[in-house]
């Protein structure tokens, strides 16, 4: 009994994905967009390209038609109503950009890694519905745990197994980003 049980932790082991594998790393050339047109990008980005010096490019409004030779795709999550109106546009359209550029990011086989930095403060319903579309799409969440009590990126993320980091802090949120980029 002892050897048959060593042997199905082996292969548990072997199983499960080692780090440094495709899921686990992210490479570059990668973009910083807004889903939600949230001041959180403007966060995100002083933290990813200045402070870690990423280098990425950012495009508050990335289309299908932008993400080219991108390898990454950083979706940076919280609706704004002023940063909508700012950028012209209602939440039906950017609910159909970020429908788009989910497809055409998943069709050239580009890296999705979600951030929700904006905490309690910048979840709501619209947040919410956006978060509810990119989560399951994406192929890694990190998430400022004051932004996820309610533990809804775990939810969503646990039906396809996407790894999920709820990080106590913004500096430990770049962190993160950092080591998936091999960093």
């Amino acid at each position: 009994m002892q050897k048959f049980s060593k042997w199905i932790l082996l292969a548990l082991i072997l199983a499960v994905p080692a780090a440094g594998t495709a899921r686990q790393s992210l490479s570059t050339p990668g973009l910083i967009t807004s889903i939600g047109q949230s001041s959180d990008l403007a966060i995100v980005k002083a933290l990813l390209n200045t402070r870690l010096k990423l280098g990425l490019e950012v495009n508050a409004l990335a289309k299908a038609s932008d993400i080219g030779n991108f390898k990454t795709i950083i979706m940076v999550m919280g609706a704004s109503t002023k940063g909508l109106g700012s950028a012209g546009i209602n939440m039906d359209q950017e609910l159909e950009r970020t429908r788009a550029l989910l497809k055409a990011a998943r069709e050239k086989g580009i890296r999705i890694l979600t951030m929700h930095v904006g905490g309690e403060a910048r979840r709501g319903k619209s947040s919410n519905d956006l978060i509810e579309i990119v989560v399951p799409e994406s192929d890694h969440v990190v998430v400022v745990a004051s932004g996820n009590k309610d533990k809804l990126f775990n939810s969503l993320a646990s039906r396809r197994n996407i790894p999920v980091v709820v990080a106590a802090s913004l500096a430990a949120a770049g962190e993160s980003v950092k080591s998936l980029f091999g960093r």
